[in-house]
């Protein structure tokens, strides 16, 4: 689920034109998307309703986060080092251990913790977005799509190694 979002984001991103740039808005939706995903999560009352729940949440997750990775590029050039070591670094240590334990906090009020992390989630977001103040592209041409190439069985063997030579791959 993640996977194929990450793909359908990325091309309605770059097909995109407003006056809060092209990935100000679906950030905006996926914000949401994930709030209510995780609301629904809290009240899911069987496997199946979780599992429908965590897969839209899942999609929503990279309507933010991928885009959020190229806003690295919004940084000036002498900063885009710290830029990218504040995401990748900062970011990625508070959010997966940190929030472990805040996490760990609500074990015993799970639903509690699905809602509350959903608004902090939704509420951290539109910080991001108010921050990042994404530049407008209504100027900006669509670009138009490369021709397709035809794809060939022999074509498609060849992004894999032979057996012979990747066998640990």
């Amino acid at each position: 689920m993640a996977a194929i979002s990450n793909m359908v984001a990325g091309a309605l991103y770059d097909r995109t034109r407003s006056r809060f740039g092209k990935r100000a808005p679906w950030i905006g939706v996926g914000a949401i998307a994930f709030m209510l995903s995780m609301i629904w999560a809290s009240f899911s009352t069987g496997i199946a309703n979780l599992l429908i729940a965590w897969m839209v949440g899942q999609a929503a997750l990279n309507f933010i986060v991928a885009p959020m990775v190229a806003w690295i590029d919004f940084a000036p050039e002498d900063g885009k080092g710290a830029a990218s070591s504040a995401y990748g670094g900062l970011g990625m240590a508070l959010g997966n251990n940190g929030f472990n334990v805040v996490g760990a906090l609500f074990l015993s009020e799970y639903r509690l913790g699905f809602v509350i992390f959903g608004i902090i989630a939704f509420a951290g977001t539109l910080i991001a977005v108010l921050i990042v103040h994404e530049p407008s592209n209504l100027e900006e041409k669509l670009e138009q799509p490369a021709k397709k190439e035809k794809v060939s069985w022999s074509a498609l063997s060849t992004v894999f190694p032979k057996w012979s030579i990747g066998r640990d791959y």
